[in-house]
């Protein structure tokens, strides 16, 4: 028997139980520490909660909803700036009657859990949200047979800590301000519907009108892109734009024809499904419905029909990049295409009824995964941002994704990966990594015949720069004292490497010739721009060949070569690519000039830290 004394915490127990008052009834979930939860992990970001309260206004029914900020100034000693303090969610939906408004209000509290036939399930949606973002939620709203607005109030401060709470009886009421303000403004006619208000909300991803507005604007054009044919959504005065992140839309942001060089289909397929649980085992199943022999029989119990719609497309960098590593972009918004694709696009869009839940990149690729049929995927890396793959599924289908209550996570089941192996379409994902390579690669080749194949003799202008700004000055860099063994060795190096070049006999006295002829040329020439090529390197580094003399060498097997310092090239004048070769010079003098031992290793850590965040995002 263990002799462990549980004293300190049986202690922490009864102090807390302490603290239940005696008739406490014990609840499924402590009410309160449930809430503090919420707060703290359930959404993402302001955009994600917000969502939910627009999910609920669509599913209402409604043809509008505005999104309203209330703003104040900020106590700023600098300048005054207006922050957000309140947000109104405006629509013109059905409205609900007292007894539904306070159950809307409670956990749970919805109308779709038997059959979500649209965008709503599980009834957390509004108080989930609210709360995560505020601790003070007013809610109001009003039926086409009703004269007078009423208000409930979800208020997180008024829950018991002991773990009771209750939603108050809603009450009529006018309007707050500022949104009786907007409406009348905007000439809005409420004849039904809801206003959802965030009092004071305290976890708003930005508090600046301009920066939220954007949030709120580009996200719900994605996530709505197929609602918003029937459904306006304007916020803060800005009309939410469809945009379609495959650029298959006609009616989206950014869109082209594919004859006009815009996105291509590669694979477009709608699979009929059935969808039950084994009766022994309950492991779900997920088949194909191929003909009638595979339809469920009458009166079978639990088995769900929908249907499944994959397409994967793939756009080509002149069409969806930015002008960095190409030459010929069909028009000037393949830099805002390729920010849409950047952003966490890169993987399997999943739509349930009409409404994107989630992006995801998590296919199943080890390899117990591939031995179970589940498919073999591709990596995805930075060329994936140029194909793309969609699955739109009916919303009776939720159990085989495994859609989360707040409607942000996806979790298919093992069948459906193997639905989607069987119908090929790993193989056309990697298929279309494969090609966006090569037109990547063949991209970069054309670059490369850019480059001179042999060095200039002459020095040029972005060395020329940094040597005149040096004679302006009237100070010539010096070779600081911890780097001047380093020097003297490069120095003997450099002097035996030209006699041997040359056939000469490698003699202290040809040595110290050959160490004034580097000199001589180095006077003439003491900044230079070389190319090497050291894979896994950092993407430039800088070097005294000599004591008159300060190189730095461009990384060719880098990205930052690869992807960016060969697109200048095709800059007829040149100017692009000195200006990057003189920021790298000015670089290199920096950290070869630094006084100190201490001072270098920093800018070395600094270079290589830099070198990676680039290899990240290009």
């Amino acid at each position: 028997m263990s002799g462990k004394s549980f004293k300190t915490e049986y202690e922490k127990q009864d102090a807390v139980l302490n603290d239940l008052h005696k008739d406490f009834i014990f609840p499924v979930y402590s009410t309160m520490h449930a809430i503090e939860s919420s707060r703290r992990t359930a959404y993402k970001d302001t955009a994600s909660a917000a969502l939910e309260i627009v999910d609920n206004a669509i599913e209402a029914g409604a043809g509008s909803i505005h999104i309203v900020f209330d703003q104040a100034v900020s106590k700023n000693k600098k300048k005054k700036l207006k922050n957000v303090v309140n947000i109104a969610f405006i629509d013109n939906g059905a409205g609900m009657n007292l007894k539904m408004l306070r159950f809307a209000l409670s956990w749970g509290g919805g109308i779709h859990h038997k059959n979500p036939e649209f965008i709503g399930k599980f009834g957390f949606g509004l108080p989930n949200a609210s709360v995560n973002q505020t601790p003070l939620a007013d809610v109001y709203s009003r039926r086409q047979d009703e004269s007078q607005w009423l208000k409930g109030t979800l208020d997180i401060k008024e829950v018991a800590p002991d773990g009771t709470a209750s939603i108050p009886v809603p009450v009529p009421s006018e309007l707050p301000k500022f949104v009786k303000a907007y409406i009348d403004r905007n000439k809005i006619e409420l004849n039904s519907g809801t206003v959802v208000v965030w009092n004071k909300p305290d976890h708003l991803t930005f508090h600046r009108e301009g920066n939220l507005k954007q949030h709120l604007v580009d996200r719900f054009g994605i996530v709505y892109r197929y609602l918003l044919k029937d459904t306006t959504i304007i916020v803060n005065g800005t009309k939410v734009e469809s945009i379609d992140p495959l650029f298959m839309l006609p009616e989206g942001r950014y869109y082209r024809s594919q004859e006009d060089g815009g996105a291509t289909v590669s694979k477009d397929k709608a699979l009929v499904v059935k969808y039950y649980r084994d009766p022994d085992t309950q492991e779900p199943i997920l088949e194909k419905i191929t003909d009638e022999s595979s339809l469920p029989e009458v009166g079978e119990q639990n088995v769900k029909i929908g249907t499944i719609r994959v397409k994967t497309i793939w756009l080509h960098p002149n069409f969806a990049g930015t002008k960095r590593p190409y030459t010929n972009p069909v028009d000037d918004k393949t830099g805002k295409r390729n920010a849409i694709r950047a952003n966490g696009r890169n993987g399997i869009s999943f739509v349930r009824g009409g409404r994107e839940i989630e992006v995801t990149t998590n296919f199943p690729r080890d390899k117990r995964a591939v031995s179970s049929g589940l498919g073999t995927w591709p990596k995805l890396q930075q060329h994936a941002y140029f194909f793309g793959m969609e699955v739109s599924m009916d919303p009776e289908l939720d159990d085989v994704f495994g859609i989360t209550n707040d409607k942000q996570g996806v979790r298919p089941i093992p069948d459906f990966w193997r639905l989607m192996a069987s119908e090929g379409f790993d193989k056309n994902l990697s298929e279309l990594n494969s090609m966006i390579k090569g037109i990547f690669k063949d991209l970069q080749d054309k670059n490369k015949k850019a480059l001179p194949e042999k060095e200039s003799k002459k020095p040029t202008p972005a060395e020329i720069a940094l040597a005149t700004a040096d004679k302006v000055r009237g100070k010539k860099p010096k070779v600081p004292d911890h780097r001047l063994e380093e020097v003297k060795v490069n120095e003997e190096k450099a002097a035996k490497e030209r006699l041997e070049e040359n056939g000469s006999d490698v003699t202290p006295e040809l040595i110290e010739e050959a160490k004034k002829t580097i000199k001589k040329e180095s006077t003439y020439r003491p900044y230079r721009v070389l190319y090497e090529d050291v894979p896994g390197g950092p993407f430039y580094r800088p070097e005294w060949p000599n004591r008159d003399q300060k190189v730095v060498y461009i990384n060719k097997t880098h990205p930052f070569f690869t992807t960016l310092y060969l697109s200048v090239l095709s800059d007829g004048s040149g100017r692009a690519k000195q200006a990057i070769d003189a920021l790298l010079l000015c670089l290199a003098k920096a950290e070869l000039t630094s006084d100190h031992e201490h001072a270098q290793l920093f800018y070395e850590t600094q270079r290589v830290k830099f070198g990676l965040r680039i290899s990240r995002q290009l």
